[in-house]
């Protein structure tokens, strides 16, 4: 392709005057047969529409809220954002009936970012206006209905602004796993460096095709999921996130149906499959095509790709599809991953060498060890270092340390938080390295993959020693057949000056087992797998620990639950 494009706004107008009736986007709307279609021609049109619009309501650089559940209008709202100039805020979408409970976190980033507008669908936005209270707290943004069969005739009217590579694209809000939200500051020239990273690392082309569940609101779905395929000219099936939960066979499905050669997931959805997807439904599955299985957002497990792989065989999955890899917001989405056709990285490491920080790799299987899964290798023009969190010194090869990122990816900072964004993009080694973005993240390199251990913030040092809460989580999980799959927080609590491990686990709703039996089987589990006694167990009912909406834990919040006494306990003594 002859094009040397500066932003999105040049790759789709591109694609529309040059493949005009190639589909883009084919969304299920019940995750299975009723679908919806965008060709390229299409998205064009109704971005131009949109656009006009805010450029009618909204100046260059505005902040615009976007509150639409997945689906082909929050695409077009979105590059509508990018044709006017415009900042795009994608939020996870309040539901109309219960506004007041499901609106208080775009409340708070309304708060926070201070839009001139915000864009949604006919539903919340007669929600809104017959709700006082919801209403006042939008004074002074101006709402806008989404209605491209209203708003055909005014892609005649847009006006294409003058983008240059430091303007803002969007401002990603982080997803508030450790912290409040805030607002990365992502820019056309981050948004463009990231995809060329991850269509050269996956080696992607417009011959490559899609299926991905996850929200549009998180960056792996709305960067990974919406705007890669547009970006490298692949076509792209979506279902909203809630229709793989409630069924995961519906995911494998339309990756066997539509051939696809791309999809991924965190982890746990992987784990998910496993478990939910029934051996009858094996027969019916053709996943031969899937070259590309990307693996990311949280620890990835050794485990978990062993028994996908092996579950899945017979339906023509390959191992080497698997593609783990590590990013986030801050790092506008990818910043290692494997490439295509190359097995996973493994490392089996001394487990109480790792709590002490220290890297001994183990050549024989035994008790004692710990198997790390590789996340990839680093792009030749970027950089990564591992640096003591502390002292900020380089860290020794055999060392873990904060993972530090440079590189042209890394974002501009956070909106309107100077102080949080000089310490986390402005990251100085004793040495005089830097600036580096510090991601927060423990990790080490070892041959030149990266290998990522788990959150500074979300760490438990029990008598000195280094424990990472998912490690534990994932023995809990596995502790007892009623335990829910990603199911369970783990925590530390201070109890008389000393550490204590809290869990909260989340169990079948109709609990068949003893309660008492479960927790002893827990606190066996994690007795034996990590040498720490429990000092408390809360069994919760599903979906009573709170969690991101890529799925992460919010252990701090649930802690502070914990604390208050509100979790949702399940009945039984």
């Amino acid at each position: 392709m002859a094009l040397s494009p500066t932003s999105l706004i040049d790759m789709l107008q591109w694609r529309s005057t040059n493949q005009p009736d190639r589909l883009a986007f084919r969304f299920l709307k019940d995750g299975e047969e009723e679908e919806e279609c965008l060709s390229y021609r299409e998205l064009d049109e109704r971005a131009r529409a949109m656009a006009a619009l805010l450029q009618a309501s909204a100046k260059k650089g505005d902040r615009v809220l976007l509150l639409f559940p997945a689906g082909l209008d929050f695409i077009s709202a979105y590059f509508g954002c990018l044709y006017a100039g415009v900042i795009a805020i994608p939020l996870p979408p309040p539901h109309p009936a219960r506004l007041e409970k499901t609106m208080s976190a775009a409340l708070k980033i309304l708060s926070d970012a201070q839009p001139a507008a915000a864009l949604m669908n006919k539903d919340l936005f007669v929600g809104i206006k017959a709700n006082e209270v919801i209403r006042k707290q939008f004074e002074g943004v101006r709402l806008l209905v989404s209605d491209f069969d209203r708003l055909r005739d005014w892609s005649d009217r847009w006006n294409m602004p003058e983008i240059t590579g430091s303007d803002l694209a969007f401002l990603q809000y982080t997803s508030g796993s450790t912290t409040a939200p805030k607002g990365v500051m992502v820019s056309h020239s981050n948004l463009m460096h990231n995809l060329a990273l991850i269509e050269k690392a996956f080696g992607v082309s417009d011959e490559s095709s899609s299926v991905i569940w996850l929200p549009p609101y998180h960056d792996m779905g709305l960067i990974g999921g919406i705007l890669q395929p547009v970006y490298t000219g692949f076509s792209a099936t979506l279902m909203p996130h809630l229709m793989f939960l409630q069924k995961p066979v519906r995911w494998l499905r339309a990756i066997s149906r539509y051939k696809a050669t791309v999809s991924g997931a965190p982890n746990f959805a992987y784990d998910l499959c496993v478990k939910k997807v029934k051996p009858e439904e094996l027969a019916t599955l053709d996943l031969s095509h899937w070259e590309i299985a990307f693996d990311g957002a949280e620890k990835i497990y050794c485990e978990t790709l062993n028994q996908f792989a092996d579950h899945f065989h017979a339906c023509g999955f390959e191992r080497r599809s698997f593609a783990p890899c590590y990013g986030l917001a801050e790092g506008t989405l990818m910043v290692t991953g494997i490439a295509r056709g190359a097995l996973p990285g493994q490392l089996s490491l001394d487990k109480s060498a790792l709590e002490k920080n220290k890297i001994k790799v183990v050549q024989k299987a035994r008790s004692e060890e710990q198997v790390l899964v590789g996340s990839g290798v680093n792009s030749s023009d970027q950089e990564i270092l591992i640096v003591n969190p502390e002292t900020l010194e380089s860290c020794a090869s055999n060392e873990v340390g904060e993972i530090w990122v440079k590189g042209e990816s890394v974002a501009q900072g956070y909106w309107k938080h100077s102080e949080e964004t000089e310490a986390t993009f402005s990251g100085y080694t004793t040495e005089g390295q830097g600036p580096f973005l510090r991601t927060g993240d423990l990790g080490f390199l070892y041959e030149g993959e990266l290998f990522v251990t788990g959150r500074i913030k979300n760490l438990l040092i029990i008598d000195g020693k280094n424990h990472y809460p998912q490690d534990i989580e994932r023995t809990v999980e596995q502790a007892h057949k009623e335990v829910q799959p990603a199911g369970c927080a783990v925590f530390p609590l201070e109890n008389a000056g000393i550490e204590r491990v809290i869990v909260v686990a989340e169990v079948q709703r109709k609990l068949t087992a003893d309660p008492e039996e479960v927790r002893e089987q827990i606190r066996t589990a994690v007795a034996e797998q990590h040498a720490l006694k429990t000092f408390d167990i809360k069994l919760t009912l599903p979906g009573s620990i709170p969690k991101t909406t890529s799925g992460k834990i919010k252990h701090f919040l649930c802690r502070e639950q914990y604390v208050s006494g509100s979790l949702k306990e399940i009945n039984q003594p």
